[in-house]
């Protein structure tokens, strides 16, 4: 029993890192909203901040740490729903439905180390 929550720890941080960093080098590379220089890419970042706060916060528990997921997700499809109705979207014909679907993978992503976190959580 404990190995596996290990197991489903472990992959719940390694999902929320890599989340972390695949949104930061996208954002950083290309721009999530527009180009790189839209300043706009920088609410991006406040989701990588919330998810180390929130980690932080919840003295990296398990439990803790499947709400923060949660929340985080939350914020990225509200991020994106935002930024999709907003002028950047207006300028490229599928920029809105794009945004959408990247945010949506995102909050995925997050969705997906909350539910190992809460595996883990479960498993003691």
């Amino acid at each position: 029993m404990m190995e596996r929550r290990h197991w489903t720890y472990r992959a719940g941080a390694g999902l929320a890192l890599a989340a972390s960093a695949l949104l930061g080098w996208m954002n950083l590379a290309v721009g999530i909203a527009g180009n790189e220089d839209n300043p706009v890419n920088l609410s991006f970042f406040v989701l990588i901040a919330a998810a180390a706060i929130g980690a932080l916060a919840a003295e990296f528990r398990p439990r803790g740490l499947a709400r923060t997921m949660a929340c985080v997700a939350a914020l990225q499809i509200l991020l994106g729903a935002i930024v999709s109705t907003g002028p950047v979207a207006a300028h490229e014909p599928s920029g809105a439905i794009g945004l959408f679907a990247l945010n949506g993978g995102f909050a995925l992503l997050w969705l997906g180390s909350g539910a190992l976190f809460a595996w883990s959580a479960r498993s003691r």
